[in-house]
């Protein structure tokens, strides 16, 4: 007869426990030969949880089950933690014909009997797991509030030293670059062309993406922030807690960007964001910015070529262009975006939104607390609504129609939070003309792709009405 010894230990358990690879090992290579069983083959999985079945050896014996006879492990909890995947499993082995056999929990799982005994071992090896994993996260919270320890892995940029986040310089020279490259233009996947063209690789020795590009630079430690407790895996998918739950500790390390260069290249991520497929497209400096405030829809570029061969450039409301709605109302595009840049130079008071707001989106006298309690239930409904749907519970279609409620509820509820919290008038305007003077050579430049760059890093919205009256709304400090 042939069995299979399967072993596994985290790296936690191998530490504090002794429960080593090799003491499984002979212990159960020992309870093979007292068995009968004279062929044994060794699986091994060397520093990993029982959370779920994503362990590399684990998959491969249960590739070859057919050719054994019996598959032994020391405890219950060395195959799994979690009471469905252990039954599961289970289920799989007799349908191969093979056994289950535990050297320290006797039961014969061909019995009822013994698989009820398996199925309560089961269960309090799932309970074992989930108080574990909740005294982790204690633990993990209680050091994130308390101290400056490094929680998680290092993301590019960073080393840990002596258990604390240190600065990489020579990755954080790339950072530095990184960050100048995004502000003045350039995306997320050119960036990631560039590092790749010069050997530079991620954490993990992987080469870069335009994702991980995207996920780095948006990460808070890069300003010496922590920010913990953030997300969570549900069904192997990453999600998001709402902020209430969130743990923020400034100065938490060394900052490699400064705030203000961080929020730069926030406004620059988010600004290509906003004009999608037209980021790089120098013929229209304003696109993703310019809104028909009678149907709030955008305004998109409309190109026409005379037989004179004379050629205009305008703006036109896209409900209107695209399906006959609204109606038909343009402003030429030379004489828009020129004004823009004007304004933008020659200004001394700057539009937040305040004065555009309506009846409908805010009232006076807002209650910050509130406003944030709502933003809160706000993200559980959304998460509610993404779990119903996970599970079957909900049409991807009643899904999308929920997210763009929640959404639209989320954003009427964030200018509020901005209306609550906003500096004066007179502070707000003196950090935006600082800010306009950091982006002149760029505002100024002949390169139209610079211009449109730096315009969407200040600006937050254009509003035309009428194809006459142009409203600016900045981008908030």
């Amino acid at each position: 007869m042939k069995a299979a010894i399967y072993t596994r230990v985290s790296t936690d358990e191998q530490a504090q426990k002794g429960n080593s690879l090799t003491e499984q090992n002979e212990r159960l290579r020992a309870y093979c030969k007292a068995m009968g069983y004279d062929e044994v083959d060794l699986y091994e999985d060397d520093g990993f949880s029982a959370k779920d079945m994503n362990r590399p050896k684990l998959k491969q014996l249960l590739d070859k089950v057919a050719d054994y006879d019996l598959v032994v492990t020391t405890k219950i909890d060395r195959l799994c933690r979690n009471l469905l995947d252990l039954l599961t499993v289970i289920d799989f082995l007799e349908i191969n014909n093979c056994g289950y056999a535990s050297a320290s929990e006797s039961f014969d799982t061909s019995t009822p009997a013994g698989r009820m005994v398996l199925q309560i071992l089961g269960a309090f090896a799932e309970f074992e797991r989930e108080r574990i994993r909740e005294r982790v996260r204690d633990n993990m919270r209680s050091l994130a509030k308390n101290t400056t320890k490094a929680i998680g892995r290092p993301c590019f940029g960073f080393d840990i030293v002596n258990g604390e986040f240190e600065i990489n310089e020579h990755e954080a020279d790339y950072v530095h670059k990184m960050a100048e490259w995004i502000i003045h233009g350039s995306g997320c996947l050119k960036v990631a062309k560039l590092l790749n063209d010069k050997g530079v690789r991620t954490k993990d020795g992987n080469t870069f993406s335009e994702g991980a590009v995207r996920k780095l630079m948006r990460r808070e430690t890069l300003m010496g922030t922590l920010v913990y407790n953030r997300t969570y895996t549900h069904k192997g998918k990453q999600l998001t807690r709402p902020e209430d739950e969130w743990i923020i500790v400034e100065n938490h390390h060394p900052a490699i960007l400064d705030s203000e260069t961080f929020q730069n290249v926030q406004n620059a991520i988010t600004g290509r964001k906003s004009a999608r497929k037209q980021a790089d497209n120098e013929r229209w400096l304003l696109s993703g910015l310019v809104v028909c405030e009678h149907c709030g829809s955008s305004m998109t570029g409309q190109h026409r070529k005379k037989p004179s061969g004379r050629e205009y450039f305008n703006y036109i409301c896209s409900k209107y262009h695209k399906k006959g709605e609204c109606f038909r109302h343009y402003v030429d595009r030379d004489d828009l975006e020129n004004g823009i840049i004007n304004d933008i130079l020659l200004t001394d008071t700057f539009n937040f939104g305040k004065a555009n707001t309506t009846k409908s989106d805010v009232t006076p006298g807002y209650d910050i607390k509130s406003i944030k309690d709502q933003l809160n239930k706000c993200s559980n409904k959304l998460q509610k609504q993404l779990e119903l749907y996970e599970e079957g519970e909900l049409s991807k279609e009643d899904f999308i129609n929920a997210k763009n409620r929640i959404e639209k509820e989320r954003y009427l509820l964030n200018k509020q939070l901005i209306e609550a919290t906003a500096e004066s008038d007179e502070v707000l305007n003196s950090k935006m003309k600082l800010k306009v003077e950091s982006f002149k050579d760029q505002l100024l430049s002949k390169e139209r792709l610079v211009v449109k760059n730096a315009i969407r890093q200040i600006v937050d919205q254009i509003r035309i009405t009428d194809g006459t009256s142009v409203s600016i709304v900045y981008m908030p400090i």
